[in-house]
């Protein structure tokens, strides 16, 4: 493995923006990096970059790691460049641990792989940021794979599950009045208030013994008139990130909230709707993307065979995340899903977000390991 290579990908990865929808430039990057390492590269009409080695029969074992990133909201509060710095042998940067320094460990690493059966895919995928497991689910589609790695940071342990994710939409109708006569019309922003406390107490199911607790929580509120100028405001909207559990689907998560907040809002005569939230945007190539933004928990457990064969590899003790990832899409497809990757995820999203060069290598070197252990003995069920 030319380690030199990769360090330097990993940095022109990262000093590459990238945010959802725009992952056309460093989708180039990464198909010539597949290229000149031997992989036969495809991109598909949502613009993730797939790139093959095909060593003959044996499992197939798809590999993915997303291109794009979240922004960067203050650049004044890092101390690093966001595009990209390396001190004290750390790359700084957005997207250096979420995922742009596991996706280059990831090209490496399975392209220095002793592959003697079997095919690997290496999946570069688009928009996880914006709605987790689609594009990645068009690749599984067409793939059929045995297996699935899902290459977000988790410290290279082996992750077995983790929690979903579904977006609720409250919105509140009252009806307006001149605010000196509030009595004349129906306060939204009032009914909404009511709503938030009835949130709190919807009832969640039991905590799953490795996963933890669902959680419903809000996110954001917003009125109308926006600014309201002596006017009662006739329509609030909130949004609640809902934080799922295997076995559950989204109207699990949708009718409790629904049944609270038409309770809650009704003695001041607002109606209100509960809905599951929509993901509409265009993919970098263009292609327009549709889908509601629910991402089932998944749970493959540590003593499944796919597990058990990671563990083996690359040792350690299994873990789980409690973030959502594009594992969604493919544990939905009844694909047997694991994670591992390099890096640290609490450092996701943060400023001075950031990745050791040495755990780069390491999860490099691990990527080989994992790539031959999950072609060495048939399908990983």
């Amino acid at each position: 493995m030319d380690i030199d290579a990769l360090e330097a990908f990993a940095m022109r990865l990262v000093g590459t923006a990238s945010p959802s929808g725009q992952e056309g430039a460093v989708a180039a990057l990464v198909r010539a990096e597949l290229e000149r390492l031997g992989y036969a590269v495809e991109v598909d009409s949502l613009g993730t970059v797939t790139g093959t080695l095909d060593a003959g029969p044996g499992p197939c074992v798809l590999l993915d790691a997303h291109m794009d990133t979240v922004g960067v909201t203050d650049l004044a509060a890092w101390s690093a460049d966001p595009a990209g710095e390396l001190r004290d042998g750390l790359l700084y940067g957005r997207g250096s641990v979420d995922m742009k320094g596991p996706l280059a460990a990831l090209v490496h690493g399975a392209a220095a792989a002793a592959l003697r059966r079997g095919r690997v895919v290496v999946s570069a995928s688009i928009a996880e940021e914006m709605i987790e497991g689609y594009a990645t689910v068009e690749v599984a589609r067409r793939l059929l794979p045995d297996a699935a790695v899902i290459c977000e940071p988790s410290h290279r342990t082996v992750v077995v599950g983790q929690r979903g994710r579904a977006e609720l939409i409250v919105e509140v109708h009252g009806r307006p009045s001149h605010s000196s006569r509030p009595e004349l019309g129906v306060n939204a922003v009032d009914a909404m208030a009511d709503a938030l406390r009835a949130a709190r107490a919807v009832e969640l199911p039991p905590a799953h013994p490795q996963l933890g607790p669902a959680i419903l929580v809000v996110t954001d509120v917003i009125s109308r008139p926006h600014p309201a100028l002596s006017v009662l405001p006739d329509r609030c909207t909130a949004t609640f990130d809902r934080r799922t559990l295997p076995g559950e689907e989204a109207d699990d998560a949708l009718v409790p909230l629904r049944a609270a907040v038409a309770a809650a809002v009704a003695p001041y005569g607002a109606t209100a709707e509960v809905t599951l939230g929509v993901d509409r945007f265009d993919a970098y190539t263009g292609t327009p993307i549709e889908a509601p933004n629910f991402a089932a928990a998944w749970y493959t457990g540590a003593d499944a065979p796919v597990a058990r064969a990671a563990l083996a590899a690359v040792g350690g003790e299994p873990n789980h995340w409690l973030f959502c990832t594009n594992g969604s899409g493919t544990a939905a497809l009844g694909i047997a899903t694991i994670g591992f990757g390099p890096g640290d995820e609490t450092l996701a999203h943060r400023v001075d977000e950031h990745i050791a060069l040495a755990e780069l290598e390491a999860g490099a070197r691990d990527y080989a390991r994992l790539v031959e252990a999950l072609t060495a003995e048939g399908p990983a069920a």
